[in-house]
């Protein structure tokens, strides 16, 4: 059980919600930037030695490993079928084709992916990037060729798609015109680089058509954008930029161009940092030869993938904030349908009052500021209604999240009791402003801010029935049944400030609903003082993965779906022990609550009741 630092209201905020993965194997296809070494190395630098020692990892390894996915070579066995040197038609054959070609063009090393496997898991993530090796091979150099590459990535895209693949990672190509080995040329050629570029340009935007009338769950990946991102804020990364005098020669080269290792002999190593330079050092330099990235922008484009991952798990909490602000304004009535089940029928006003401070799962903090006051009415001897009004101030903080929201909502309770049989039921209404919605995320050491805020409401009804197995007013013990149903809506919003990572987030929905089954006691102390319990076993009937629908409002793609929650039935258990004092003609009661519900919940309530 966890400890509470400060009052804790009985809701969903009280248990910890978690970005996990939802996948159960990462699959690659592509070319050299995702290929994690099928041909025994990886195409950017190495690491201590920068001859012998291991090579850095490459952008998808560090999805894989913050997803705890593997991303071994598909030549050994893995699920990586990324090749160095591979075009278009190469990833196709790799997918549904000849198999998987070592090197390209070269024998048959294993079979195609679907010639081996029929049927994709529901649950597989996908990545695939290609169409630069097109261009550097001379296969796409006009409009109609470019087209043809861009076709034949999408029909890998779609028999992935056919296979049973949900969720599809679709890259685009960088810019080539900013690449060392362009920018080398260039000098040769003037205007080669523009040229190149607009032919990379031309590529996404036939590759984003194609997506576009594709019934494939395309997941756009801005690699084009990362890359630019990072170029463009070179010397903040502390990459070398722009002209230096002491470089003699080169003096007026933008070194942003200048690579590690020119040993392929397709681009200006740097005089300095480069692998033969004064003081050799690749986390200095953009890219490691003429068009791959050194390992300091591979981490920081694997931050990237990350993000494209993680972010619509971490809005997905909005759901959870709204089903907790539901569970909160029923708790807040708790008390006083109590004190109607147990003691005498009266009207009275009563004011309920809390507050949470506790960590969550993910690393984060979530607090809530929670005031109630209601009136409860005695229609008769046998019979009472009330009806009351919550406020309340929530927040997550922390752990990729930083979300505020208020909330103003309306209650209405009724208690029916007929010799030993006791009714009792609430229902209520949350209209919830999501005021602040902050998304933090990281681009290698440059954290980043997407904002954004938005709307909605939650909604409760709880029903229960006992039966009081006793006649003495001195002890009551009832077994009890009852139902509860909490049930949430999120509008739509689009965030800003997140640089190559903005989205518009579809509107949430989410339900819980429980059975319960339990045992209800009171013991009159003394006069005045109570005590009481209460045991439930609660059966959660809502089961099944949620998702959530993501634009990605940097690029022209459509919208996609991401898994943003995960919902399991379960059985748990809820227990609530507390006390009653009569102080003049009023009572003060403190109520301490816990439930197993996921990682475990607990609460402390302060209530007061004030005859009217």
């Amino acid at each position: 059980m966890k400890k509470l630092t400060a009052l804790c209201v009985a809701s969903l905020l009280c248990s910890p919600l978690s970005a996990q993965s939802y996948f159960s194997e990462l699959l690659i296809f592509g070319d050299s930037l995702l290929d994690s070494g099928n041909l025994g190395r990886r195409f950017t630098n190495r690491t201590g030695d920068y001859t012998t020692d291991p090579y850095a990892n490459i952008a998808p390894q560090y999805l894989g490993l913050e997803l705890g996915l593997a991303t071994d070579p598909a030549a050994s066995g893995g699920s990586n079928y990324a090749v160095g040197g591979y075009e278009t038609a190469d990833i196709l054959n790799s997918i549904n084709g000849t198999g998987l070609a070592l090197p390209a063009g070269g024998p048959v090393a294993r079979p195609a992916y679907l010639t081996e496997n029929n049927t994709i898991s529901s649950n597989a993530l996908i990545l695939i990037d290609g169409g630069g090796n097109d261009f550097l091979n001379g296969t796409a150099t006009d409009q109609a060729s470019i087209i043809t590459s861009a076709q034949t990535l999408m029909a890998g895209v779609s028999a992935l798609s056919d296979a049973g693949g949900r969720y599809i990672m679709l890259s685009n190509l960088p810019d080539l015109g900013n690449t060392p080995a362009a920018q080398a040329q260039n000098l040769a050629v003037p205007g080669y680089a523009a040229t190149v570029s607009a032919g990379a340009a031309g590529y996404n935007q036939a590759l984003m058509t194609y997506a576009n009338f594709s019934s494939a769950n395309i997941i756009p990946v801005d690699l084009a954008g990362v890359i630019n991102y990072v170029s463009d804020n070179a010397e903040t990364y502390g990459f070398a930029s722009g002209a230096n005098v002491a470089l003699g020669p080169l003096a007026t080269f933008d070194q942003r161009y200048m690579c590690f290792d020119d040993s392929n002999g397709d681009c200006i190593e740097h005089p300095i940092y480069g692998i033969d330079g004064i003081s050799p050092d690749p986390d200095k330099l953009l890219f490691n030869d003429g068009v791959h990235p050194t390992g300091k922008v591979g981490e920081i484009t694997g931050d990237y993938l990350i993000d494209v991952v993680v972010a619509p798990q971490l809005v997905g909490q909005l759901a959870g904030i709204g089903l907790g602000i539901a569970r909160t304004q029923h708790d807040s009535l708790s008390h006083t349908l109590r004190e109607n089940r147990w003691l005498e029928n009266t009207d009275r006003m009563f004011i309920n009052a809390s507050g949470a401070n506790e960590d969550t799962q993910n690393g984060g903090d979530q607090t809530t500021n929670h005031l109630t006051l209601g009136y409860n009415k005695a229609v008769s001897s046998v019979m009472s209604l009330g009806a009351a009004l919550s406020m309340a101030n929530h927040e997550t903080d922390g752990g990729g999240a930083d979300f505020s929201a208020s909330s103003v909502g309306l209650s209405a309770l009724a208690n029916y009791r007929d010799g030993h049989w006791l009714a009792e039921g609430s229902v209520g209404l949350s209209i919830v402003d999501y005021g602040d919605v902050d998304r933090h995320f990281a681009l290698g050491d440059r954290a980043l801010v997407a904002s954004g805020d938005t709307e909605g409401y939650g909604w409760h009804f709880d029903g229960q029935l006992a039966y009081n197995l006793s006649s003495s007013n001195a002890l009551s013990i009832a077994p009890a049944i009852g139902a509860r149903l909490l049930s949430t809506k999120v509008d739509a919003y689009t965030e800003s400030g997140g640089a190559v990572s903005n989205y518009s987030w579809g509107e949430q929905s989410r339900q819980s609903r429980q059975l319960r089954a339990g045992v209800l006691a009171n013991m009159a102390v003394s006069e005045g003082v109570s005590l009481y319990a209460e045991l439930f076993s609660v059966s959660e009937l809502e089961d099944g993965d949620e998702t959530i629908e993501v634009t990605n409002t940097n690029l022209g793609y459509t919208s996609y779906q991401m898994p943003s929650y995960s919902a399991d039935d379960d059985s748990f258990v809820d227990v609530s022990v507390g006390a009653s004092v009569a102080i003049a003609n009023s009572r003060l009661a403190l109520n301490i609550n816990y439930s197993d519900e996921g990682e475990g919940r607990e609460s402390v309530m302060l209530n007061y009741a004030l005859p009217f």
